[in-house]
Parts: C-alpha cells; sequence; structure tokens
C-alpha cells in the first residue's frame, strides 16, 4: 500500500457516525491537498472495511454507482438528503 493509500483510509477508519465530508476534506486532511480524486480511486479499489459512505462531492452529491445504498447508510446515520445531496449531517462539512 502507498503512503497515500495508507494515510486515507486512516482518515476514513477515524470518520465518526453521522460524519459526511467531501473527497477533498479527506484528501486535505491526509496530508495530500488537491488529490480529491485519487480518494475515490482508493474508495472504489480498497477491500479495507472502511465507512466509504461518509465521503460524497463537495457539493454534498453523491457519487457512487451505490448511490441509492450510499444515501440510505447516510440517512441511518442522521443525514438529510436531497435530490441526491446531502444538505445536513450531524458531523462534518454538512453539519448545521
Amino acid at each position: 500500500m502507498t503512503e497515500l493509500e495508507d494515510r486515507v483510509i486512516g482518515v476514513l477508519v477515524m470518520l465518526a457516525v453521522g460524519e459526511v465530508v467531501s473527497y477533498g476534506d479527506v484528501a486535505d486532511t491526509a496530508g495530500f491537498p488537491g488529490r480529491s480524486r485519487a480518494v475515490g480511486t482508493i474508495l472504489g479499489q480498497t477491500d479495507v472495511d472502511v465507512p466509504w459512505w461518509r465521503v460524497v462531492r463537495a457539493d454534498g452529491s453523491i457519487a457512487t454507482p451505490r448511490a441509492v445504498g450510499q444515501a440510505a447508510l447516510l440517512r441511518g446515520e442522521g443525514a438529510v438528503i436531497r435530490h441526491g445531496r446531502v444538505v445536513e449531517a450531524p458531523l462534518g462539512r454538512f453539519r448545521r
């Protein structure tokens, strides 16, 4: 595993229930600003059990082929989703 992958996984496993962040937030926290696409690639390829559903686009939109399942998981953690976009979450970027 690369240093980027290790750090991204480290950030993901630390996300709390109800915390919704962007791919860019994960990249910044991992120490790799500007690498949001790499975060998406890592999420799509990892076999490590991480809370992938807590990561969305910067505008809150769900950007995964598993969107229906992701929305359900996010709602189960208290997020409010309208028209495929997180508009409110208990913790993280979309906290109100």
